[in-house]
């Protein structure tokens, strides 16, 4: 499939609730050295082979492999950090960061999802209730997915999750005349990570922004210029 060009900004303005607060500024980059912390445990057992600080780049892809990579945008994460599906774990929402330098392990981190704060939130929602549309196309969805940001994110519930993602993509295709397609177990990960891992100033991101950040990063769509030296938008190109 052709990278299909969506700005984040061209999405936005697409929708009612956005073109009323205005563009929002690009996520921040995410600072995550004053985070970092040496890893506390000195190896990773697993039936793939043992996880160890100073083993080789290549290695670790021997164990933790490609297609559990997280294609985390690199406005949030430099390249010296490997983010995967923690395979190992009995919860297959953690995942797990490696931390690399000069091609080799330094150090990993893991992170396990939170249970959500739905709660007492706007988005708290009862098992039996029937919903027709969830967060998208704007209109009349039951929550409106165009003002859910990324601190939000961490309120909804799995199932909420996964229709997030579903109608705003099938929103963006059926606007765009395109076909992308995701993995959406993926993508919740991704999202966790991101909203897990974001600076209090990140967190007003709109999570449709961090989805478009996300399909760059997955190349399923490619930002030819940014806002700032085009602000006029283009349409995207069907695969």
């Amino acid at each position: 499939m052709k990278a299909v060009k969506i700005l984040t900004l061209f999405l936005f303005l697409a929708l009612p609730a956005m073109a009323e607060n205005g563009a929002k500024a690009a996520p921040p980059v995410i600072d995550f050295n004053k985070e970092r912390r040496a890893a506390q445990e000195q190896k990773i057992e697993t039936k793939l082979g043992t996880v160890y600080i100073g083993m080789t780049e290549s290695a670790l892809y021997k164990i933790y492999q490609e297609q559990d990579r997280l294609l985390i945008p690199q406005s949030i994460l430099n390249k010296e950090w490997l983010v995967f599906r923690d395979w190992t774990s009995s919860n297959p929402n953690d995942v797990i960061t490696f931390y690399i330098e000069n091609a080799t392990v330094v150090g990993w981190e893991r992170h396990y999802n939170p249970s959500p704060a739905n709660a007492g939130s706007i988005y708290e929602y009862k098992a039996n209730e029937i919903i027709k549309r969830w967060f998208f196309p704007p209109g009349k969805p039951r929550w409106d997915g165009s003002k859910l940001n990324l601190l939000d994110w961490n309120k909804l519930t799995r199932i909420q999750k996964v229709m997030f993602l579903k109608e705003y993509m099938d929103f963006i295709n059926k606007k765009f005349n395109t076909k992308i397609s995701i993995d959406i177990d993926k993508y919740i990960l991704g999202m966790n990570f991101y909203s897990d891992n974001c600076s209090e100033g990140c967190l007003g991101v709109f999570a449709g922004d961090a989805v478009n950040n996300l399909l760059i990063s997955d190349q399923k769509a490619a930002a030819e210029q940014t806002v700032a030296q085009k602000p006029a938008v283009e349409q995207p190109v069907a695969p």
